[in-house]
């Protein structure tokens, strides 16, 4: 599967281009970024909301960002869609993710893809390394 980098506005009335893939969830669309520094994947809380999760009744982890600010997520089992195929994965919800995107980690997203950034092309390949889920 191959994913080209998204385009997007910076403040500074430039442009930025991100690795972000498109998941589908039971609710619709969600961008998301695909990020070898983050342990886990993360969703917003309003996301889980959407899902119909009662978001903080999952497994507490207190989590640091880039920045190092740490931030509460509480974990679920989540099933959604990449490239088409159905994926089952533990994700963390948090009321204080700070990104507009959802956050593609090691656990959840890494362990079930071979993962190739191409920054020159702008474009991510995906190689499935495990098998996926089908309900």
């Amino acid at each position: 599967m191959k994913f080209y980098y998204a385009k997007l506005p910076t403040a500074e009335a430039k442009f930025v281009e991100l690795p972000l893939i498109d998941v589908v969830f039971a609710f619709g669309r969600y961008f998301c970024l695909v990020d070898s520094g983050a342990e886990f994947c993360y969703f917003h809380g309003k996301i889980g909301e959407l899902l119909g999760l009662d978001v903080s009744s999952g497994e507490t982890i207190k989590s640091r960002g880039v920045t190092g600010g740490e931030f509460v997520a509480y974990f679920h089992k989540v099933k959604l869609k990449i490239g088409g195929w159905d994926y089952e994965i533990k994700a963390g919800f948090s009321y204080e993710l700070g990104t507009p995107f959802g956050i593609l980690g090691r656990e959840g997203f890494f362990n079930l893809f071979k993962v190739c950034f191409n920054h020159l092309k702008k474009e991510i390949e995906l190689k499935e390394a495990k098998s996926k889920f089908n309900p």
